[in-house]
């Protein structure tokens, strides 16, 4: 054992140490001269080598000078054991301890202390309690294993340091590492795994260093950082966590000066700074995957650099940034998150320059508040809208390429704005851009390609379109809603399936250098009311018209072109007036087309190269033509003007007032309403010639019992029947005993029977979710229902289908079957009564069945209904229902024991008429 000095003599002079020379040896051997360390501490001088043999040294040791502690080579493990307190402190010096085992006492109690001067544990296992250091005192750790605490692994606070290289700390019951006060703690190498709590916490002033670490299988974060404590990490792992990856709130400010308000669009270059130069939480070259929860979240006034590193699978967002927050992202990258890949709320503030995310399942940008500056990123395949900025939230884009959504690529809400500059929306299923509420829009140099609708504006916003490329979608190049009035400059619409911009009713753009080629349907259509300003229009080589008014439409188009038409250039339609001023048509069988009392007005317009012309050769005539006097040719999509089977305005107007008189039902009553304007809007469309938007006129109807759902049923079959979507609108109410045989080959033919007899109207399946029982997989039920699903697809437009059942229920019927899901898209949520919603039920029996309560009746009967028991069965407007019938006969035996009853007390209802009820269901 000759070799244990020397190699101690070495190590201390590795770490720093100066020795004098002098060794002691320990041993549990009789004869040794210290058969404790303590012992050897106690004799030994400043700089004194100790060397230990094997065993185990059931002691308190204190250090308190400049002593190197080695274990012997060979023999066994050295294992130091205090059965109370520490088993190890240090209050002064500078001491090395090399290849022992140290054991705490207790798992949730302290077993390396130190209070004052430095230590160096070095190839030491320390378990069953903590690594404590406190005040102006510094640890080092290397090569050492930290095991089986509780509470905490390694804890530094005050001014304390500490630092650990190829470390491994796992199977903690608590935090693995714990950094307080104006404490440091830098790791490198460090394997920190089996954690319940969190990985590294670091709060108050403390500051963390991480490098070429690995944080793994811990609970609520990889890394938190709260109060104004900050952290660095670089080539660092994160990974399967129960809670958060990062867990930021408050944290220390960054340099003063590094976020400043920007103009829109100009994202500066991220500060190269070491840690501690701009202080925050600062991530590098990191890898951040499969949380619980979000990758990266911030809170408070956090701060947050992260560059060149990737969060992946996150459970919530890859990055969410809250309250007043700020962070910078340079080429990131966020894939697959369960959720959102940024998502931003409250006064957050984010920028991002070259990052990509990716893979998301709901959204690549949510934004419900604050400000997102987004430069040169990429945001593709989301599982539904792709940027979607709702709440008073302001983002910018430049350069950023969004593509493939099954919904929208850009969607603004609310009182929300959006600016870009550049880039791309690539194949966005149902729109590049959708613009509503008073949310707000700038689009510059964006090019739009593939989708249903390029841009769609429904804002009393003056928007503005500037030096745009919509190209290839399915149906509208630009729609903007009724009353919208944006600016619309140098727009490029080519190759769309319907029209190439369309103008809803009430509808106030400018329009100037505009063009559209090749689409499908008309070049612009404008709809009645609508009054655009358009410029240097240029329209060509269309299906339908260059240019289409409908009926009551104004307008003036200066200095416009339409060419190779297939249908008249310009269609103009009953009562119509725009005026047209040096507009020139060529190359087309017909200039014009227009209703006999339209009133366009004809400014210096002229044709060349037109079979039958109106205008003249060259552009020198003013005039307002005189009317046609002859048939309409097909215009839109191949009637023009023709009615269609319109409804009656007095007939629908009195059934939505029939819909508004029910009580309650608020929500419902909007989105029926709602769904009559969508289904007014089709039939407009379709007249026009553009393709419908997207809509399925089949519904569930999720509520309890009692909340009126077979009744709006019945109202919405008579709703589309007077819209001419359904031939008699008549209600067929089944349920699983109408469509369940009992036996093989039974099913199939109840459940065709029942559907044949409602075609033409309305089919309401009740309890629907009853085909579909719990835990019986072989039911006949999923054969109704594929039976259901494939009638509904070959009489789409015969039938409306009606499920309706429990909220919780309906979901999972939904899920039952994968072509429920996209036939029944719109769910109608009937909301439980309120005592108010009621008692106006049991008024209005009353008033049908000329009774009428008193007003101490009604006070009463509302105390009822507050404190009656909503459990299972409730039936509110049902139980309202049995409650006055009740009530009348409660009243009957009041008043028949009158000699001579009043009229008045023959019908009112009094406080004693609702006593001794017994209402269920």
């Amino acid at each position: 054992m000759g070799d244990g000095p020397g190699r101690s003599v070495a190590a201390s002079a590795e770490s720093g140490i100066t020795t004098s020379g002098r060794v002691e040896r320990v041993s549990t051997r009789p004869w040794s001269r210290h058969r404790s360390i303590g012992a050897a501490v106690r004799a030994a001088r400043e700089g004194t080598v100790i060397t230990v043999a094997p065993g185990v040294y059931r002691e308190r040791l204190v250090l308190d000078r400049s002593v190197t502690i080695v274990a012997e080579d060979g023999g066994g493990a050295v294992e130091l054991a205090c059965p109370d307190g520490p088993a190890l402190a240090v209050r002064s010096g500078t001491a090395l301890v090399r290849g022992l085992t140290v054991r705490g006492a207790r798992a949730d109690a302290v077993a390396v202390e130190v209070t004052a001067g430095q230590l160096t544990l070095d190839e030491t296992v320390v378990t069953g309690g903590r690594v404590e250091v406190s005040g102006g005192a510094a640890v080092t750790l290397r090569r050492c294993t930290v095991s089986d605490t509780v509470g905490v692994g390694l804890a530094a606070r005050d001014g304390a340091q500490l630092a650990a290289h190829d470390l491994r700390l796992e199977r903690v019951d608590g935090a693995a590492i714990a950094a307080s006060g104006a404490a440091r703690v830098e790791l490198s190498r460090a394997v920190l795994h089996a954690v319940t709590g969190v990985g590294v916490r670091v709060s108050d002033s403390a500051t963390a260093v991480l490098e070429h670490c690995d944080i793994g299988h811990v609970g609520p974060a990889g890394v938190e950082v709260t109060g104004a404590g900050q952290a660095h990490l670089r080539d660092t792992t994160v990974h399967d966590l129960a809670g958060d990856g990062v867990h930021v709130h408050d944290g220390a400010p960054f340099a003063a000066g590094w976020w400043q308000p920007l103009p829109p669009l100009k994202v500066p270059q991220t500060g190269t700074g070491e840690a501690g130069a701009v202080g925050g939480v600062r991530l590098e070259r990191c890898r951040v995957s499969r949380t619980e929860g979000a990758g990266i979240r911030l809170g408070g006034t956090a701060q947050l650099l992260l560059s060149d590193s990737q969060v992946e699978r996150a459970g919530v967002a890859g990055v969410l940034a809250a309250d007043q927050s700020r962070a910078e992202l340079t080429d990131i990258r966020i894939t697959d998150s369960a959720q959102t890949a940024l998502a931003v709320c409250d006064d957050a503030e984010v920028r991002a320059a070259g990052a990509r995310f990716h893979d998301s399942a709901a959204n690549s940008l949510y934004a419900s508040g604050g400000r997102v500056l987004l430069r040169d990123c990429e945001l593709r395949r989301s599982g539904r809208t792709a940027v979607h900025v709702l709440g008073a939230a302001s983002v910018a884009l430049s350069g950023c390429v969004v593509a493939v959504t099954p919904e929208i690529g850009i969607r603004a809400v609310d009182r929300s704005l959006v600016r870009v500059r550049g880039g791309a929306v690539e194949g966005a299923e149902l729109r590049g851009v959708q613009i509503s509420d008073t949310a707000d829009v700038v689009l510059e140099g964006l090019t739009i390609t593939g989708g249903k609708v390029g841009v769609h504006l429904d804002t009393p916003h003056r928007s503005l379109l500037r030096d745009c490329d919509i190209r290839d979608v399915t149906q509208t190049g630009v729609e903007i809603a009724a009353g919208g009035a944006p600016t619309v400059q140098d727009v490029r619409v080519s190759g769309c399936g319907a029209a190439g911009f369309f103008l809803d009713e009430g509808a106030e753009p400018l329009l100037e250098e505009c063009t559209v080629a090749g689409a499908g349907g008309s070049g612009l259509a404008v709809w009645g009311g609508a009054r655009p300003s358009v410029r240097g229009l240029r329209v060509a080589d269309c299906r339908k018209n260059g240019l289409y008014f409908a009926a009551g439409a104004h307008g003036r188009f200066v200095d416009c072109e339409v060419s190779g038409t297939e249908y008249p250039a310009i269609y103009v339609g009953s009562g119509a007036d725009p005026t047209l001023v040096r507009c020139h048509v060529h190359h087309a069988d017909e200039d014009v087309s227009r209703a006999d009392d339209a009133a366009a007005t004809y400014e210096g317009c002229w044709s060349t190269d037109v079979a039958d012309a109106t205008f003249p050769a060259s552009g020198a005539v003013t005039r307002a033509l005189p009317a046609a006097g002859r048939d309409l040719r097909s215009v839109a999509n191949g009637v023009a003007g023709a009615d269609r089977g319109a409804a009656k305005p007095g007939d629908l107007d009195q059934l939505l007032t029939r819909l508004d008189g029910l009580v309650g039902l608020t929500r419902v009553k909007q989105d029926v309403g709602t769904m009559v304007k969508l289904v007014q809007m089709v039939k407009r469309r379709r007249e026009a010639g553009l393709s419908p938007p997207p809509m399925s006129r089949h519904l569930v109807f999720a509520g309890n019992p009692g909340t009126g759902k077979t009744t709006v049923a019945r109202l919405y079959g008579q709703l589309l029947t007077e819209l001419g979507m359904l031939t008699s609108g008549h209600l067929v109410e089944v349920d699983r005993g109408t469509l369940v045989g009992e036996y093989v080959g039974h099913t199939a033919p109840k459940t065709q029977a029942a559907f044949r007899r409602a075609l033409g109207g309305v089919l309401f399946i009740d309890e629907a979710y009853a085909l579909v029982p719990d835990g019986q997989g072989s039911d006949f039920g999923y054969e109704a229902i594929s039976t259901l699903v494939k009638l509904m697809e070959d009489h789409r437009d015969e039938v409306v289908v009606i499920v309706a059942g429990y909220p919780e229920h309906m979901r999972h019927f939904i899920a039952a079957n994968p072509g429920l899901s996209s036939r029944f898209s719109r769910t109608l949520t009937f909301d439980d009564y309120s005592a108010d919603e009621l008692v106006r039920i049991v008024e209005v029996q009353a008033r049908e069945h000329d009774y009428r309560l008193s007003d101490e009746a009604r006070a009463t009967l509302w105390d009822y209904l507050a404190a009656v028991d909503r459990g299972e069965g409730f039936g509110n407007g049902r139980f309202a229902r049995k409650l006055f019938q009740q009530m009348t006969e409660q009243h009957a035996g009041r008043v028949t024991a009158l000699a001579d009853p009043t009229d008045e007390q023959l019908s009112t209802l009094e406080p004693s008429d609702l006593v001794d009820v017994d209402v269920r269901g």
